[in-house]
């Protein structure tokens, strides 16, 4: 059996790993504009994220087979060395380990920042779409070699071959860790570079103007998967569409969280109060934040229990109160909020008030897993403090719009 070619020894995964990041610059550089602006932040990060993401080697031995056979030693000990007082064409025994691996297939070829004496060798067949790659470490030796000395160069290629994978796996997790914020700056460069050339808002932001002399809130401390396509682009052109501002977004937050730990504070006042009743009081807040124009309030009350900003019949911002009922009639009230016609950069608002569970860390557990395990469900985003979360969620009507939702669990249980 001819010997194996050295692994890790053909390429320099420092170049590697540049590569990647030129590729990935270059694909948002030279995506087609309407697409680009068609689609959301967080879709172009998500296909960038699938596509170029490298998966580090990962090995199982604990599946390793082994096959054996007869063949004839050419006067070579079982480590490669000469033996030369050994006769040529001596019996021996060939020996095929077979371990399955997972990961980014030319990973192989890359040597990582740290070396360990000779390369090890093997042969590697790459990973198909769904399943294991192979790695074969091929070894002979004379009918009359030692067990032993065998089983400790098997042992020994094998731990050369670790070393690799763990020196590879740190370097990659160093890189990966900081491609998501580099992924996202250069997308946001080109959105900006785009709006300054053509003169376009990212989107036509919905003016919120806030009442004279409301009090002021400290802000506060934000502490391998499948390839994502990205929708194609719009037949008709990309059209900015109605949203509202990221910092009128937190305020409004900020005034419901105030409302809420004000309720927490009295909550036999809020006793007489159903989701409805919850509801107008959340609603007189934020309308006591902001002006209305001529035809009524900012916030209008449409439906029992939500809360709305619309522009055309659609969405920019939705608030849903809602009464913890269990996990499941809380995915309604996400798939009622989700089913609302929205503009693309729509965000939302669940605020959940609980009245009869006394375990309250089971019932934002509970909360929690309403939301991530929703079909509609793509990330969860940082947030801010306990009792609060934020997600990623697809529109029920359209796939290609994603709704921003800070989800809030105030106490209201009388102890």
């Amino acid at each position: 059996m001819s010997p194996d070619r050295p692994l890790f020894a053909h390429g320099d995964l420092n170049s590697y790993l540049r590569q990647r990041a030129q590729g990935i610059q270059a694909e948002i550089d030279t995506m087609p504009k309407d697409q680009f602006l068609a689609s959301s932040e967080e879709t172009i990060i998500d296909h960038l994220l699938s596509e170029h993401q490298i998966e580090p080697l990962v090995l199982f031995k604990e599946r390793m087979q082994m096959e054996h056979g007869e063949t004839t030693i050419e006067g070579r000990t079982i480590d490669g060395s000469v033996r030369r007082l050994r006769p040529a064409n001596v019996p021996g025994i060939a020996i095929l380990i077979s371990i399955p691996y997972t990961g980014t297939y030319p990973l192989w070829d890359m040597q990582p920042n740290r070396r360990r004496g000779n390369f090890p060798e093997g042969k590697v067949q790459p990973v198909p779409v769904h399943g294991f790659g192979l790695l074969e470490i091929a070894l002979e030796a004379p009918l009359d070699a030692d067990a032993g000395r065998i089983k400790e160069v098997v042992e020994q290629r094998l731990s050369d071959i670790q070393f690799y994978l763990e020196a590879q796996r740190e370097q990659i997790e160093a890189d990966n860790s900081t491609l998501l914020d580099r992924i996202r700056q250069a997308v946001q460069a080109r959105r900006g570079r785009i709006e300054k050339q053509e003169g376009l808002a990212r989107s036509l932001n919905i003016p919120l103007k806030t009442r004279k002399g409301t009090p002021e809130f400290a802000p506060l401390p934000i502490k391998r998967t499948l390839q994502k396509p990205l929708p194609p682009p719009p037949k008709e052109g990309f059209k900015p569409e109605p949203g509202i501002r990221d910092e009128d977004y937190e305020h409004i937050l900020r005034v419901i969280r105030h409302a809420g730990c004000s309720f927490e504070c009295t909550p036999e006042t809020l006793a007489v109060h159903d989701e409805e009743g919850l509801r107008n009081l959340i609603l007189a807040n934020l309308n006591g934040h902001y002006e209305g124009d001529a035809t009524g309030e900012t916030f209008r009350r449409k439906g029992k229990t939500d809360i709305r900003i619309e522009v055309q019949d659609r969405a920019a911002f939705v608030g849903e109160c809602k009464i913890w009922g269990g996990k499941k009639e809380m995915q309604g009230a996400c798939d009622q909020l989700l089913s609302y016609l929205t503009w693309r950069d729509c965000k939302a608002a669940l605020i959940i008030f609980n009245r009869h569970v006394k375990e309250f860390s089971e019932v934002m557990k509970r909360l929690s897993e309403a939301i991530t395990d929703h079909p509609l469900f793509v990330r969860e985003l940082p947030r801010g403090r306990p009792g609060e979360w934020r997600y990623m969620l697809r529109s029920k009507e359209d796939p290609n719009r994603l709704i921003t939702l800070h989800v809030f669990a105030f106490n209201l249980v009388v102890s």
